[in-house]
């Protein structure tokens, strides 16, 4: 393999900024830049729990015994086959939850290699990390601020963009703790072969565990949504603050809005 040399610049009295951190800030920026861990996931607990519940069931599953049934598919299936099944879709959810929340917690910034699913900077497919989320949502908490009215009362439009991380998600997984080791464990008690008798209940088990893996994608989607919106709604007013500095220039942006601007923004800018 061939060894390759930087050539590095000789900065000597070059005037290079210095951003001016204090010694904290300094000491938190390079936790936060190091392979230490900065943040924590607050729903990992509950999220784990659950999982080791879920797996400590599938162990116990004999898939070959039970009644038979037709799966969604039209395949012939017996009854602990088709519980086992719900149970690892619902597993597979909750992991990808643990991948949502991760990056909303700024743990996905440590999260590098091929069989990541982030980028850097904690970024998954379309959506930021911590960052990136954090930018956004005070803008769109500012902004919203900025153009209500004076006797109006404050609101949070911060935390909807994280709300998974503010009971919801542990909610969530108490929800699915509970279906698991109550429901799913009664229906094993009392039905160990999984008869026919069986049929009735597993209908109802597999509903709720749908449901409840419905619920999870659910959390998801919102969390993603509030982003949008937020994202589309400072965009938008962005380019209208870029108006109001047009307006300044009465030689160059005045000019180009006149142009521009449809005749309801140019009977309200008057122009």
């Amino acid at each position: 393999m061939p060894v390759y040399s930087r050539e590095l610049i000789d900065v000597t009295g070059c005037d290079i900024p210095d951003l001016g951190f204090s010694g904290l800030e300094k000491q938190i920026l390079k936790l936060i830049g190091s392979d230490e861990e900065s943040f924590v996931n607050p729903i990992e607990d509950a999220m784990s729990s659950v999982q080791g519940a879920i797996g400590e069931t599938l162990a116990g599953l004999n898939t070959s015994l039970g009644a038979t049934l037709i799966d969604e598919n039209g395949e012939e299936i017996t009854t602990f086959a088709f519980l086992s099944n719900q149970l690892e879709s619902l597993d597979a959810g909750i992991s990808d939850f643990r991948v949502h929340s991760d990056r909303l917690s700024g743990l996905s910034l440590k999260d590098f290699g091929p069989n990541s699913p982030y980028g850097p900077g904690g970024i998954q497919g379309e959506y930021p990390g911590l960052a990136g989320l954090h930018s956004i949502a005070i803008q769109y908490q500012s902004l919203r601020e900025s153009l209500k009215d004076p006797a109006e009362a404050a609101k949070d439009y911060y935390s909807p963009i994280f709300n998974s991380l503010f009971g919801p998600g542990n909610d969530m997984m108490r929800s699915i703790d509970s279906l698991v080791k109550g429901d799913v464990a009664n229906f094993l008690t009392n039905f160990p072969t999984g008869g026919e008798d069986s049929l009735q209940d597993l209908a109802r088990l597999g509903t709720s565990i749908q449901d409840l893996q419905s619920g999870i994608y659910n959390l998801i989607n919102d969390d993603n949504l509030q982003y949008e919106f937020a994202l589309d709604f400072v965009l938008k007013h962005t380019v209208g603050i870029s108006v109001l500095q047009m307006l300044d220039q009465p030689c160059f942006g005045t000019n180009l809005l006149k142009k521009i601007a449809s005749p309801a923004l140019a009977g309200v800018a008057g122009i």
